[in-house]
């Protein structure tokens, strides 16, 4: 086989989103291959591999970045990368984990495995997270959580008979009395619509959008069926369902289609499911009118001196040729956007987010919120930045949830602080630092 048909074939195990698989070379070809990779939670990517690679191999990863890109196949500039802080495997080598920066947003992310798996690895941020409970009277936390393509469970047996270690775990469990609650933000068509939810398991608890099914959860044929009707899903709508588990159902099946001003009912396709801390906003989705001053004139040794200045406080986040904080982006080369640009991140920082400094919220688990920019800090923790540019140590053991913000950490209000003289300045020497 040559080596270009072993490459990565794009496209999901399940014809669906999250997953990407690899075609395997020959039989005497040693390298290992993917079943399926997905962001097992914010911090977090899974590979399940076809053969084990060992722990040296694995740790050989960390320090590595994952670029990220718009959604598609094309090879345009990242809009960012993150950092692979930790890496581990699992399931005597078949199971690989990856300890990264938070994802920020929905997009294409490719996975630095070479030499170690050949061929580009993607993965994105579509799917459901399955959360499992065990026993008749479930805890407050699950006994494990999971990544499906879609909302069908019926992707654990497909996934592990692909060779997946984890997806044959809890396929294995779904035979066991509990729970399954599978959580994920629904892409809807545009309109007024009917959603069905069915599953072939009893359903315990189904909420959609807005509210709870209507008329309540009808049982069918030792199942369940939830109706909802929706005016207009201008944002993705929240789905959580919740089933039993069991030796009476010990492999349930699950549906969700949609039908429109009457016209026939169709299962959704498992591109419209991304899972549930996916940020959907990551900037404003308008550009506030401002009225642009004359910014021609200024002076750029006295716009240096006002960038490092503890009034302006730039330097305290930014870098212009090596100098400065890492908060937020290098402005090195931002003064080849223009002027105009200039003054908008500065009025309006939250316009336009660079994605790789994305504010997150931090709750932990003692009750604690922490807020900022958050990096990966090793396998074990993460470090916040506030807008104060104070850095705290956080294990990841102790968040509870992390959720990507829609505003910039840049904090309003600096224009009327310096005053046009020195604005002026600024942008002048913003403008004269770019490198040829």
């Amino acid at each position: 086989m040559p080596a270009s048909s072993r490459r990565l074939v794009f496209g999901s195990v399940l014809a669906g989103i999250g997953c990407l698989s690899l075609a395997l070379g020959a039989a005497d070809d040693p390298s290992p291959g993917v079943v399926a990779a997905w962001a097992s939670g914010p911090l977090d990517v899974v590979v399940a591999l076809s053969r084990p690679i060992d722990s040296e191999a694995a740790a050989k990863l960390v320090g590595r970045t994952i670029p990220y890109y718009d959604e598609g196949e094309g090879d345009e500039k990242p809009l960012g990368a993150l950092k692979v802080a930790g890496a581990r495997s699992e399931d005597d080598g078949r199971t690989l984990v990856l300890a990264t920066d938070p994802h920020a947003r929905p997009s294409r992310y490719v996975l630095p495995l070479e030499p170690i798996v050949p061929g580009r690895i993607a993965y994105n941020l579509g799917g459901v997270e399955a959360a499992w409970f065990e026993g008749a009277e479930p805890d407050v936390e699950p006994t494990w959580k999971g990544w499906l393509p879609g909302p069908d469970p019926a992707a654990f047996r497909d996934l592990a008979a692909r060779g997946s270690a984890p997806h044959g775990r809890w396929a294995a469990d779904l035979a066991k009395p509990g729970q399954l609650r599978l959580d994920a933000l629904v892409k809807l068509p545009a309109g007024k619509l009917e959603a069905v939810i069915e599953s072939s398991a009893p359903i315990v608890e189904c909420l959609f959008g807005d509210g709870e099914p209507e008329g309540g959860i009808a049982e069918v044929d030792g199942g369940g069926r939830a109706r909802f009707a929706i005016a207009d899903a201008s944002q993705p709508a929240f789905l959580s369902l919740t089933i039993r588990t069991g030796p009476d159902a010990p492999a349930p099946v699950v549906r969700l289609s949609v039908a429109a001003d009457g016209a026939p009912a169709r299962d959704l396709e498992p591109s419209r499911f991304l899972l549930p801390w996916a940020s959907t906003t990551l900037a404003s989705s308008h550009r506030e009118p401002l009225t642009i001053p004359d910014l021609a004139g200024g002076d750029p040794a006295k716009g240096e001196e006002v960038f490092f200045s503890k009034e302006a406080l730039c330097s305290q986040c930014h870098v212009v040729k090596g100098r400065g904080g890492e908060v937020g982006p290098d402005l090195t080369q931002t003064g080849r956007q223009g002027a105009e640009y200039l003054y908008r991140s500065i009025a309006a920082p939250s316009e336009v987010i660079v994605p790789d400094f994305v504010t997150h919220t931090v709750s932990l688990k003692d009750g604690r919120v922490a807020a900022g920019v958050v990096r990966a800090e090793g396998a074990d923790a993460v470090r916040v930045i506030d807008t104060e540019a104070k850095s705290t140590t956080i294990r990841r053991d102790e968040i509870d949830d992390l959720r990507s913000g829609a505003t910039s950490i840049m904090p309003v209000g600096l224009i009327p602080v310096l005053g046009e003289a020195k604005l002026r300045d600024l942008v002048a020497y913003l403008m004269s630092t770019p490198s040829p």
